[in-house]
């Protein structure tokens, strides 16, 4: 392989894939909004540097070019584009939280994308990560070919659209769908709060509209990003779409609150009171807190283990995510309930 061109490179998954690659010898261009090269680069840097797996030599492998993805060809000329053995769009705004406005970036990308799909030698293979929320419904284990159903925000409609746009060119891509992605090994707060803010917001509310059976599929980036780079480094894939996610091996509600309980003394037991409890906040500060819970409670409450046999069959080992007990705690204490607060405001 000669070289990958990644969107969303200075993001959560984009930027830890561009150091998995590099760390395999495998040169990246990452897209980057901004002005110029050298502003792509210095934010590309900037990202990548926050990285437990940042060595300095990787910047030689690294590549930042500036673009949009929202315009034609991505902003990019045809050259840059023709020159990649390997395509992946990563790019997104993953919001769950109304009028975050995901659908310019998200459904506009993938017509863009649609179009450079079409421009692409036969040698030059291209993927999409997409989530696997797209399907939540029925409830228990989802595989990919079941078809889009179940619980759905502006996100998951937005991930959706884009998935159709893309398989209606006729032109092969490969489809990868993470589940809940965690950021562990990097150094930036906002990012490590990523859906992780709800825990302590939930414990302080004490009693939440949570079943304590559903089942919650959710892995760190490093092992997202990592069973990414070995599907691209495959030459060959038996499948056009992928769970990247924990499977089978992902926790009830009630086993990761236990989990959590016993690792972390000082934080507050979240009671779980089934889905259909309805909360009564007594003060403002509480209904602020279970306001901004409720787009994500429909998701949590979904109880969808998205199969990654797929996957396990293709990678082997490297398709086991990691046990949260691993990990969940040294996230948790990154932040505090007041930095829980501030990214529940957050868009």
């Amino acid at each position: 392989m000669q070289s990958v061109l990644i969107t969303g490179a200075t993001g959560l998954i984009g930027g830890e894939l561009i150091l998995i690659l590099a760390a395999r010898g495998v040169p990246t261009v990452g897209v980057v909004r901004a002005p110029d090269a050298q502003a792509a680069r210095a934010r590309l840097l900037e990202r990548l540097q926050k990285s437990e797996r940042w060595q300095p030599r990787y910047a030689e492998l690294v590549t930042a070019v500036a673009g949009d993805v929202c315009e034609p060809l991505f902003g990019l000329d045809a050259a840059t584009l023709q020159a990649a053995d390997v395509l992946v769009h990563s790019a997104a705004n993953t919001s769950f939280k109304p009028g975050a406005g995901v659908f310019p970036i998200n459904v506009k990308a993938a017509e863009q994308y649609a179009g450079i799909l079409k421009t692409l030698r036969p040698s030059q293979r291209a993927f999409f990560v997409g989530t696997a929320a797209v399907t939540t419904a029925p409830r228990g284990l989802i595989t990919e070919d079941m078809p889009f159903d179940g619980y759905a925000n502006d996100y998951i409609l937005s991930k959706r659209e884009a998935e159709r746009l893309l398989r209606a060119t006729g032109v092969p891509f490969v489809s990868l769908r993470p589940g809940i992605v965690l950021a562990r090994g990097i150094d930036d707060a906002k990012l490590s709060r990523n859906m992780l803010w709800s825990i302590p917001v939930m414990a302080e509310l004490g009693e939440v509209p949570l079943e304590p059976a559903a089942r919650l599929d959710f892995a760190p980036v490093d092992f997202i990003a990592g069973a990414i780079a070995a599907m691209l480094l495959k030459p060959q894939l038996q499948h056009d779409c992928y769970h990247v996610s924990a499977g089978e091996a992902s926790m009830t509600l009630q086993a990761l609150a236990d989990a959590l309980t016993r690792q972390m003394p000082g934080i507050a037991r979240v009671v779980m009171r089934g889905r259909d409890f309805v909360v009564t906040p007594e003060f403002a500060r509480q209904r602020w807190m279970h306001g901004a819970l409720e787009p994500y409670l429909p998701f949590l409450n979904a109880d969808a283990v998205f199969c990654n046999a797929r996957l396990l069959a293709e990678i082997g080992s490297a398709a086991q995510a990691p046990k949260p007990d691993d990990y969940l705690s040294e996230l948790l204490q990154k932040f505090t309930l007041s930095d829980a607060v501030q990214q529940m405001y957050t868009p």
